[in-house]
């Protein structure tokens, strides 16, 4: 049982040193926005209700209110994720899940 409970702290703790190591790239960004993400529109018109990760030009849409571009590819999937919109000089980040990723407006 000990070492059961050994690897589980190790992998925790790796877990937010990553975490840690990421954010901490993010020094002087603010918090402008945080909510779920409703949906999602390819620049081809497809559109989808369950998040499937980033293309080029991809709109997301935060609340069914708020839109931000995908500055990058990605793959990752998850239904009305959450997601934290940050700034820094005009510059847009956001965090879903354990990863950062460049957005635009």
């Amino acid at each position: 049982m000990k070492e059961y409970f050994v690897v589980l702290a190790f992998f925790c703790s790796y877990a937010h040193a990553d975490m840690a190591d990421k954010l901490s790239r993010l020094e002087g960004y603010s918090i402008v926005k945080t909510g779920t993400i409703t949906g999602w529109q390819n620049s081809d018109g497809k559109r989808g209700d369950s998040f499937e990760g980033c293309e080029y030009g991809r709109r997301l849409f935060i609340d069914d209110q708020v839109q931000i571009t995908c500055s990058d590819y990605f793959y990752e999937y998850g239904y009305r994720p959450t997601i934290v919109i940050l700034s820094k000089s005009g510059n847009l980040k956001m965090v879903i899940g354990n990863d950062i990723h460049d957005v635009q407006r």
